[in-house]
């Protein structure tokens, strides 16, 4: 319970009257000497106990006791006792036990000592005896009012403390929730953007720079076979029809309401996607997109980053491989997406696990590749002895159609 609480405060102002009562009547009864040394002396231990620190209080208190005592032995009369209530309940105020006690005896023991040392009439004793018990109880129930009152405020105070942490707390919360759903958004951004620039560069990069090739034919064909030249420039014409596709596929996946696309029509899409990998060259690549059955629907960002992929894989196995046959595995099982593809190319023969991080660091599609697939908690293996052959896991959920 707070020392500074408008009860107890209360109650010192009380304490203040009822000292200044009792030396009054010292003065009247024992002298001017006597009555301001006893005012002097309980004013001070009062405020001493009033606005000290426990222990501190606890001393002063026990002098103001003394003092108390001794004002009533030298004045033995019941209203000296009944005027000690406020003083002792201001010192002992927090201490509920304790303040019951000492009323009971400063009450009853001026009474006491007054039927002792002055014998009054039996009327006057009985008739002050009955004073001293309304005092008593009057007092007593204006005490505990007051214990009541500060005790509401104490626990009001508590309250709003709780209150004031809890609020500091739901901020710090919302602050803290603010903060991860920015990261949070920040984060599917650099994914976001980190897809588009895998998309490109293995779709739209790949494309043109095979038209660019073409072009190249053509213009060395134009001088002695304008015809080749024209079919060239045909040829050309369409790898750059396609990398507009796929620019527009990239803005029709970020623009779809549905994140979701059929197995098979994915699928014949892969074979397109071959199919026209494979055109005007001697390539030769066997896969078992049509042995898949599963009625289900694939994650349009799962299909745009295999699709990718599998062209990345198949441009570097020409490129850097000098590969011409490719086998690709596609597997779909409880909880996994599987993608395999080998060639028969050069690879990078017998590396350690050191260099093969070191070549996987420095190419920048099989590095994305591999970062993406480890992002969403997949695996990326590769081996390059006897030929290239990389294999990937992606976790699935299967939905039906």
């Amino acid at each position: 319970m707070q020392l500074d609480s408008q009860e107890y405060h209360i109650t010192w102002l009380g304490a203040m009257i009822a000292l200044i009562l009792q030396s009054i009547a010292l003065i009247i009864k024992c002298g001017l000497f006597t009555g301001a040394g006893f005012i002097a002396a309980s004013l001070i231990l009062l405020n001493l106990s009033y606005f000290s620190q426990k222990n501190a209080k606890k001393f002063f208190s026990i002098l103001l006791l003394l003092s108390e005592a001794l004002a009533v032995i030298l004045l033995p009369r019941w209203f000296m006792g009944v005027l000690a209530l406020p003083v002792l309940s201001c010192c002992w105020f927090w201490n509920i036990r304790m303040c019951h006690f000492l009323n009971v005896i400063f009450s009853f023991g001026g009474w006491i000592l007054e039927l002792i040392f002055t014998h009054p009439e039996p009327v006057d004793a009985i008739l002050h005896l009955g004073f001293a018990v309304l005092a008593f109880v009057l007092w007593e129930i204006v005490l505990t009012s007051l214990r009541r009152s500060a005790l509401t405020h104490s626990r009001l105070n508590q309250a709003l403390a709780a209150a004031a942490v809890e609020a500091l707390e739901q901020r710090s919360l919302r602050e803290e929730i603010a903060k991860n759903q920015k990261i949070n958004e920040n984060n599917a951004r650099l994914e976001e953007r980190e897809r588009i620039s895998r998309d490109i560069h293995n779709y739209v990069g790949h494309t043109l720079s095979a038209a660019t090739v073409t072009l190249d034919a053509a213009s060395l064909l134009v001088p002695s076979d304008k015809e080749k030249a024209l079919e060239k420039i045909d040829s050309a014409n369409s790898r750059v029809h396609e990398a507009i596709s796929s620019v527009r596929s990239v803005v029709r996946t970020l623009d779809a309401e549905d994140d979701r696309i059929a197995m098979d029509d994915y699928l014949l899409s892969l074979e397109k996607m071959i199919d026209e990998f494979k055109s005007d060259t001697t390539y030769k690549v066997y896969h078992n997109f049509s042995q898949i059955k599963a009625k289900t629907r694939i994650p349009i960002q799962t299909a745009s980053f295999l699709s990718s992929s599998l062209s990345e894989l198949l441009t570097n196995g020409v490129k850097h491989g000098n590969a011409d046959l490719f086998v690709i595995t596609f597997i779909l099982d409880t909880g996994h997406i599987r993608l395999k593809v080998q060639d028969n190319g050069c690879g990078w023969g017998k590396l350690t696990l050191n260099e093969k991080k070191l070549r996987l660091a420095n190419g920048f599609g099989l590095r994305k590749i591999k970062d993406y697939t480890e992002s969403c908690g997949g695996s990326f293996e590769i081996e390059s002895e006897d030929g290239f052959t990389v294999s990937l896991s992606l976790p699935f959920e299967e939905e039906n159609t």
